[in-house]
């Protein structure tokens, strides 16, 4: 099994390259800077030279709401972009692992979303994500999107290092949102459902394509999120409304994604995103004392 990875320094994408490498899989990665996917000759002669059994599209404009001063720049990568990647595997044959968002939903839904429910973004970001979904669907019939949410690693910007980096300015509160809820997700186990779907796609002429979602439980708010994240830090986590930390773009307020779909076609069960955030601040606190040593 062959890979080539989009998006390569991003944190999904880095994940990906680690654990590939964890696994003994060949993979091949592309940083936006080595590789534009809104360059569609040039991704088209990187792909037939390479020739690998899947690509993992993690290559993405991920700023949400730079997204909504920038709507054509985020357009061009979360869309055309994508729809480029679908095209050029459909003219060498490769699959395409292609991630998406919870941002393509409006959030109002009270239980988890599943993958047929209706899609209506509210913002810029999950407009382009949507679109792109559309443009892989168009373009590519071997194609498996997975929509995921909350993302957090040791790549990056996320909310974790968000918090920390917050903690570490001598505050003695911070207040966080506690009306948006979701699945936390771990990076690693989002790249390691990648490989765990390449591997069947590679093993087996019958593959269940189509939209999946992923991500991590119990479903917690940004203030539970914050908490845990926070919890030795000698600094106060007070809740509050959306209302009281406005934002350009608008957020769901309910992210939790129904995973079920994923277990039964797959056999990948959700990950319980409290086994990996210790680890990953341990991570953090040793590259802190190792730069000050």
């Amino acid at each position: 099994m062959s890979l080539m990875v989009l998006g390569s320094e991003g944190q999904v994408g880095s994940a990906l390259r680690w654990r590939a490498l964890d696994r003994g899989v060949s993979v091949i990665g592309f940083s936006r800077r080595e590789l534009d996917i809104t360059d569609g000759p040039k991704l088209f002669d990187a792909v037939a030279s390479i020739r690998p059994d899947t690509v993992i599209n993690c290559a993405a404009w991920t700023d949400v709401d730079g997204a909504e001063k920038e709507p054509a720049a985020a357009h061009a990568i979360n869309a055309e972009g994508a729809g480029n990647a679908a095209r050029v595997c459909s003219r060498t044959g490769a699959a395409l692992i292609h991630l998406s968002t919870d941002y393509v939903f409006d959030g109002r839904k009270q239980t988890a979303w599943r993958e047929d429910d209706p899609v209506a973004p509210a913002s810029a970001y999950g407009r382009t994500k949507e679109a792109g979904e559309r443009a892989v669907r168009d373009a590519w019939a071997k194609h498996i999107i997975l929509r995921t949410a909350w993302v957090f690693g040791a790549v990056g910007g996320n909310f974790v290092k968000t918090m920390l980096r917050l903690a570490d300015q001598d505050m003695e509160w911070l207040n966080v949102v506690d009306d948006q809820r979701g699945g936390p997700t771990p990076a690693d186990a989002i790249a390691d459902a990648c490989l765990d779907m390449a591997e069947r796609i590679g093993a087996s002429d019958i593959v269940p394509w189509g939209t999946y979602h992923f991500c991590g439980r119990p479903s917690v708010t940004w203030y539970e999120f914050a908490s845990a994240i926070l919890k030795e830090r000698d600094i106060e986590v007070r809740p509050c409304t959306s209302a009281e930390f406005p934002r350009p773009a608008q957020r769901p307020a309910n992210s939790v994604l129904d995973c079920s779909r994923i277990q039964r076609a797959f056999g990948i069960e959700q990950p319980d995103w409290r086994d990996h955030l210790p680890p990953l601040l341990e991570s953090f606190a040793r590259s802190i004392e190792e730069s000050a040593s």
